[in-house]
């Protein structure tokens, strides 16, 4: 994409895009991820849990940190499609419900959770689009901590953040074992999504760029 002539390039990682105009004569922008307000939405919460869940590919760095929180009695619940058999047998992977997880039904699975625990990618210096989704829908989003992140959400009130271990342990079990700190957490982190962080809201911005 760095040869084609296109007018704009859009990357969601703010730190590729600085690395790429401070070095290249290309028109890359910075965009971050989004949710689909008519998919990631607030539903009722009618099926409590005291899990957090985590939706996704279980890759190593991943799968280190679930068997770590799994071991340190942390109630984990694993969606996505089917694990890789390479990856071994991890005791944290019999927590995997084998249910990969789409639309309404990802929107009730966050809803209904003590929190969606969103790591991220050790390479990944932006917001993914989990943090997008899980907070459109109302969910209490634990989330890796990036210097882009606080652009987007307000940190412990509309997402709860991380950087060591220890931190996303007491946080975990924070969430967990109170329900009001998962409403109130939801609750907030859709009304920012939902007034802020849609795609119809990136396409305008997108727009306004090319135009």
């Amino acid at each position: 994409m760095l040869l084609a002539p296109y007018d704009a390039i859009f990357f969601k990682d703010p730190l590729l895009v600085s690395r790429l105009t401070n070095l290249l004569d290309v028109p890359a922008y910075y965009l971050p991820e989004a949710c689909n307000p008519s998919w990631h939405r607030p539903v009722r919460r009618d099926k409590l849990t005291r899990q957090l869940v985590v939706a996704g590919n279980v890759y190593p760095s991943r799968l280190r940190l679930l068997e770590q929180l799994n071991k340190d009695g942390v109630p984990l619940a694993l969606y996505g499609g089917r694990r890789s058999s390479w990856l071994g047998d991890w005791e944290v992977l019999s927590l995997h419900t084998g249910t990969y997880l789409a639309r309404h039904e990802k929107a009730a699975v966050f809803r209904n959770a003590a929190g969606v625990l969103n790591n991220l990618h050790p390479a990944e210096m932006g917001a993914n689009a989990r943090l997008f989704e899980a907070a459109g829908c109302g969910a209490a989003v634990l989330c890796e901590d990036r210097p882009a992140l606080h652009e987007l959400f307000d940190a412990d009130r509309e997402v709860i953040l991380f950087s060591t271990y220890e931190q996303l342990l007491d946080r975990a079990r924070r969430l967990v074992e109170d329900p009001a700190l998962t409403e109130r957490i939801g609750d907030a982190a859709a009304t920012r999504a939902h007034a802020e962080h849609t795609y119809d809201r990136r396409l305008v911005d997108l727009l306004e760029r090319l135009v």
